[in-house]
C-alpha cells in the first residue's frame, strides 16, 4: 500500500524538479545572450570536405539540423558581443565556461547573395560565411559549399575524392571575398 502512494509522489517530485532545472537552464541561456536553437538549412546538412589551403574551419565540416562540428548553434542577441567587450557582462569566467562550445548562426545578405554565417559565440570579425551552390564539374552537376571569411574563401565538397581533385580551385562566377 505504501509503495502505491510513494510512486505517484516520487514521480511528481521528479517532474517538478526537472521542470525547475529546465526553466533555470532557459534563464541561464538567456543571460548569456542565447535567443534559442537555430535550424541549419537542409541543403547544408551533412559532411563536407576541403583541401584548400585556406580551409579556415578545417578540412572536414559536419552540419546537423542544430549543430556545426558537434557544437550547438544558437541565435545570438545582437548586444551580447558588445556587452561582453565593454565589460557589461558580469562574471566573464562563468560566461566563458558556459558558452565555450556555443556557436552563433544567422542568415546574412551581402552584395546580393545570401549566406549562412556561423561564428564562435564571442568573436571579433570572424565572419565564417557559407553558401551552397551547384557547379558543373566534368559534365556533372555537383553541389558545393562556398565559404568566405570576407578576406579569403574556397570550396567544400561532399566527397574527399572530389575535394582533393579540386584543391584550391576557384570557380569563375563565385565571389569568394565580400
Amino acid at each position: 500500500m505504501l509503495k502505491r502512494k510513494l510512486l505517484p509522489l516520487t514521480s511528481m517530485v521528479f517532474v517538478l524538479g526537472l521542470s525547475g532545472l529546465l526553466s533555470q537552464a532557459g534563464t541561464v541561456q538567456a543571460a548569456y545572450g542565447n535567443d534559442g536553437v537555430v535550424t541549419i538549412p537542409k541543403q547544408m546538412r551533412g559532411v563536407w570536405y576541403s583541401y584548400d589551403r585556406d580551409a579556415h574551419n578545417g578540412r572536414k565540416l559536419i552540419f546537423t539540423a542544430h549543430s556545426f562540428n558537434g557544437k550547438p548553434v544558437y541565435s545570438q542577441k545582437s548586444s551580447i558581443v558588445s556587452d561582453y567587450f565593454n565589460g557589461k557582462v558580469k562574471k566573464q569566467q562563468a560566461f566563458d565556461q558556459v558558452t565555450k562550445n556555443w556557436m552563433s548562426g544567422k542568415t546574412t545578405k551581402l552584395k546580393g547573395d545570401v549566406f549562412y554565417e556561423i561564428d564562435p559565440w564571442i568573436s571579433f570579425e570572424n565572419w565564417s560565411l557559407y553558401q551552397v551552390v551547384f557547379q558543373i564539374i566534368n559534365g556533372k552537376k555537383h553541389y558545393i559549399l562556398i565559404y568566405s571569411s570576407r578576406y579569403d574563401g574556397g570550396n567544400y565538397y561532399r566527397s574527399k575524392k572530389l575535394a582533393k581533385k579540386m584543391k584550391n580551385y576557384k570557380f569563375a562566377k563565385v565571389n569568394y571575398t565580400m
